[in-house]
C-alpha cells in the first residue's frame, strides 16, 4: 500500500453532463450520463488507456471500449449484471464502475433497484476483470471499501457546474502483483 503523500488527490470541476446521441443521431441527455469533460480529464491524468471496460456503463460514448449494462435499451456490448460478467479474467487494462449512486435512484431513473449493489458490489468483478498492474476507477456517492490487492492511487471530490446535484467521489486503484 501506497503513502498518504503518493495518493493524488484534490477536487474537480467539470460541465454538467455529457449528452448520448439518440438513433438518429441528435444530441440528448441521458440520466446518470458521466459530467461534461470526465472521460477527456481521465485521459489526460493518464487513468484511461489500452483496452477499457465500462460496468454499468450507460450511453457512455467512449469509442473502443468495452460496454457492460443490464439495460438492453442502452445497447451495450453484453448485457449483463455488472457484478457477475462472465468476461474472462484479466481482460482490461483500466475498467471503469459508474453505477446508479443509491437504491432510489436506482428505482427511479432506470428501474433497477433489484440488481442495485452500491459501488462495492462491483469492485470484486471490476477486480477479477483486470489485468495485474490496471486500474479499477469509481465514480459514486460513497468512497469504496479498499480493494482486495489494490491501492487507492487517487480520491477525488467531483462536482459539476452550473448543478444541484451532489459531489461524487472519485477513486482509481492500481491492481497490485498477487
Amino acid at each position: 500500500m501506497g503513502k498518504m503523500d503518493d495518493i493524488s488527490r484534490g477536487t474537480k470541476c467539470l460541465g454538467a453532463w455529457s449528452h448520448t446521441r439518440d438513433q438518429n443521431g441528435d444530441k440528448k441527455h441521458y440520466n446518470g450520463a458521466f459530467p461534461a469533460g470526465f472521460l477527456k480529464w481521465l485521459k489526460e491524468m493518464s487513468w484511461h488507456y489500452g483496452k477499457v471496460c465500462h460496468l454499468c456503463s450507460g450511453t457512455v460514448e467512449d469509442p473502443d471500449s468495452f460496454r457492460v449494462d443490464i439495460n438492453p435499451e442502452v445497447k451495450p456490448d453484453l448485457v449483463s449484471d455488472a457484478a457477475n460478467t462472465g468476461l474472462p479474467d484479466e481482460s482490461f487494462d483500466v475498467t471503469i464502475i459508474d453505477p446508479p449512486y443509491s437504491k432510489e435512484l436506482a428505482k427511479n431513473l432506470y428501474d433497477t433497484e433489484k440488481h442495485f449493489k452500491g459501488i462495492d458490489g462491483f469492485t470484486k468483478e471490476a477486480s477479477r476483470i483486470t489485468k495485474k498492474g490496471g486500474l479499477i476507477v469509481t465514480l459514486s456517492y460513497q468512497v469504496p471499501k479498499r480493494i482486495k490487492n489494490a491501492s487507492f492511487i487517487a480520491v477525488w471530490g467531483i462536482y459539476t457546474i452550473p448543478s444541484v446535484g451532489y459531489m461524487r467521489c472519485f477513486t482509481v486503484s492500481r491492481k497490485g502483483a498477487e
